[in-house]
């Protein structure tokens, strides 16, 4: 408990001012901030900032059936601003300590051996993933390890390829869906993911979550979350132009923020 206490600590502001506190932070692409030479060496297509010891927003960079590790393929959707808008709201409503980054953060594969420096990965389009074998073994060794995934912005009936590629991550576990009692929706916020309502090019509506969890035991650690759909990281992206409204986007802000504290307590 002291731990959580002490993450929490500075949860006082509202999420009605959101996009507020996004916007004072330079609105939907923020100016780069100061930014020292060796934080702005370029991995492939985009920024890599080396690994000081603060929370970086992780997001990988995955390989379709369609580009490639192409720099427009779906794995880059809503990059690099959703990456900014999530780590600005850690760092303004926790004591969670990020940099603000002018990409948000970094973008590495499964396979980079620099991934077991983020506790937190984030996946867009898993519906395109195609997983290689060296992948299939980074991945693995990251949620063994302590690393919890994300995969989000994809239709709920291409779930079924997010569990074909998993069962080559780790083919002992399978998916079960998440019912609001497991304590990933408790570690910051209060979430009923039964009953929230979110907004989106994916749904519109209540999305299905499912969990990979050790041993398949819903009361030992969450490794993976699949946000069936649903496209959180769209909220996040357009938090400051007020695409959508307050209380969906809102939402959205308080699952990453739950997603990333249960990542760095468990």
């Amino acid at each position: 408990m002291p731990i959580r206490i002490a993450l929490l600590g500075a949860a006082t502001l509202t999420f009605a001012a959101t996009a507020w506190i996004v916007s004072t932070r330079g609105g939907h692409l923020p100016s780069p901030v100061s930014t020292p030479a060796s934080d702005r060496a370029v991995q492939g297509c985009c920024a890599y900032y080396p690994y000081e010891g603060s929370l970086t927003f992780l997001r990988i960079q995955t390989a379709s059936p369609y580009g490639g590790y192409g720099r427009y393929g779906g794995w880059a959707h809503d990059y690099p601003d959703a990456d900014v808008n999530m780590s600005t709201i850690l760092r303004e409503l926790t004591l969670i300590r990020t940099r603000e980054l002018a990409m948000g953060g970094n973008v590495l594969t499964f396979d980079d051996p620099r991934l077991m420096q983020f506790p937190v990965a984030y996946v867009s389009e898993p519906d395109e993933w195609r997983v290689t074998e060296s992948e299939a073994e980074g991945l693995r060794a990251y949620l063994l390890k302590g690393g919890v995934v994300m995969f989000d912005d994809f239709f709920d009936f291409e779930m079924a390829n997010l569990v074909a590629q998993m069962s080559r991550v780790l083919p002992e576990l399978h998916f079960i869906l998440l019912d609001g009692t497991e304590p990933i929706w408790d570690s910051f916020y209060r979430l009923e993911p039964l009953t929230m309502y979110l907004e989106g090019p994916r749904k519109y509506g209540t999305p299905e979550f499912w969990g990979l969890f050790e041993d398949n035991d819903k009361s030992k650690r969450l490794l993976a979350i699949a946000n069936a759909g649903a496209d959180i990281g769209d909220l996040w992206e357009w938090a400051a132009e007020g695409w959508y409204p307050v209380d969906p986007t809102s939402e959205a802000f308080r699952i990453g923020v739950n997603y990333f504290i249960y990542a760095v307590t468990h």
